[in-house]
């Protein structure tokens, strides 16, 4: 006799039909579970991991440096970025997605360190902004359309050789 969690036999007080049914029940919901994971992929199956402002993370390859990102896609969160922020690790950025490929312009607003800003096509860093202090109070345009644009500590594009025409993916 199988014992159950509750020390009844598993089919104390059932009916062989009953147990059955509710073997089908369980059966279908296993299946719906798979079907679910393969259908939403890994996500469904890991929870993803979010920043302290609940922004989920990427990690973008920058010729042969990887950054741990924040992804910013919304009109707020693009317009707040990192304003107000004591500082980012290194290591640490954010990348903006853009609604549509255009001459990108952003500003210092709000920032207290120095930043470097990498305009990305689709593959390969097309423009940079090296050391932009926190008190520059002009505009920053992408010299061309873009629709991504990645956010690191001031410096960081020195250290690590980046340059026109690097690789990216993420």
């Amino acid at each position: 006799m199988i014992f159950s969690a509750y020390g009844r036999g598993a089919g104390a007080g059932t009916s062989f039909p009953e147990m059955m049914a509710q073997v089908e029940i369980k059966r279908k919901l296993v299946i719906g579970l798979v079907w679910a994971a393969i259908l939403l992929g890994p996500s469904f199956l890991a929870a993803e991991e979010l920043s302290a402002y609940g922004n989920p993370f990427v990690r973008v390859s920058v010729g042969r440096v990887q950054v741990k990102a924040e992804v910013v896609d919304t009109p707020q969160k693009r317009f707040l970025g990192l304003s107000h922020r004591q500082e980012l690790p290194e290591g640490r950025g954010m990348l903006f997605i853009m609604p549509a490929l255009d001459h990108q312009v952003f500003c210092m607003r709000g920032m207290l360190f120095p930043m470097d800003l990498l305009w990305l096509g689709p593959d390969k860093v097309v423009g940079l902004e090296k050391k932009v202090s926190p008190q520059y109070v002009g505009d920053l345009k992408s010299p061309v359309p873009v629709r991504h644009v990645l956010e690191v500590p001031g410096g960081f594009c020195d250290k690590h050789g980046i340059k026109v025409g690097d690789r990216v993916s993420w």
